[in-house]
């Protein structure tokens, strides 16, 4: 005779605030154990508290903080899910980027995705589990904006990531999948260093999509329930826009006016 099943652990990365606090609500309500990942310790406890979830405080960027979201979640549960949703953009013509900035963006929107599906394989492997890995990416990795170019190229990195876990550990059962939002209703806000600003910042999200709306975290976070817990077992190697069809057209955006060729003084 089996003892009871133990209950159903997911770690969910950038889970204090915006999308990643809607995912954390959405599925603590339907029986799962959440881990949540973010670097801001206070706000991190008051979302999670309430929910029964488990805090862990610190940087993404930071391997051994992956390493104690996933045995976290092995103590409290059977590790079955991995959300990897924690993101930064950070704004500016790739010519003017510092160096520090351009490595902050990749180590945390492409980097901290890498190492933390790492972790979840570990765990699915050792413990027998065909568990699910959903990516959160963007409309970015498949359209480029101007000001988002290391943003633009993690999020690149983070689809074809999705793919080759599905074709290496498919035949296992484990499943990963992204999807790629659009506008949503965050408190996020691109900034740029020095004078530079966005050159839509005039344009309002709205805008941007044929529906002439914008998401909200929580239509988000039922689509990655979707592919964690929902009728979505046929679904690997997959990206799911979930952006009010904003990827089905091109929106003209100009290049920043810093985009010039230097003068040059002639005699």
């Amino acid at each position: 005779m089996t003892g009871p099943q133990r209950p159903g652990s997911v770690v969910v990365t950038g889970a204090a605030k915006g999308i990643g606090r809607s995912i954390t609500a959405r599925l603590s309500a339907t029986g799962w154990v959440v881990v949540g990942v973010d670097r801001e310790h206070d706000v991190l406890e008051e979302t999670l508290g309430p929910l029964g979830g488990v805090a862990v405080a610190g940087d993404v960027r930071d391997n051994e903080v992956l390493a104690t979201a996933r045995q976290a979640a092995e103590t409290v549960g059977e590790l079955r899910a991995w959300v990897n949703n924690a993101g930064v953009v950070r704004m500016g013509p790739l010519h003017l980027m510092a160096p520090e900035v351009i490595d902050e963006t990749l180590d945390i929107d492409l980097r901290a995705v890498v190492f933390g599906t790492r972790e979840a394989l570990a765990s699915y492997l050792a413990n027998c589990v065909s568990g699910a890995i959903v990516n959160v990416s963007s409309v970015h990795a498949r359209g480029a904006f101007p000001g988002y170019g290391p943003y633009d190229a993690a999020k690149g990195g983070v689809e074809a990531l999705t793919r080759y876990v599905c074709v290496e550990y498919g035949h296992l059962g484990i499943r990963c999948n992204a999807i790629a939002p659009g506008a949503v209703n965050t408190s996020i806000v691109p900034t740029m260093s020095g004078a530079h600003r966005p050159v839509a910042a005039d344009i309002r999200g709205a805008d941007l999509s044929p529906m002439r709306r914008v998401s909200e975290p929580e239509e988000i976070a039922e689509v990655v329930a979707f592919l964690v817990e929902g009728p979505s077992q046929a679904i690997n190697g997959h990206v799911l826009a979930v952006d009010n069809g904003m990827s089905a057209w091109n929106s003209a955006f100009p290049p920043d006016q810093s985009v010039v060729f230097a003068q040059r003084a002639y005699p």
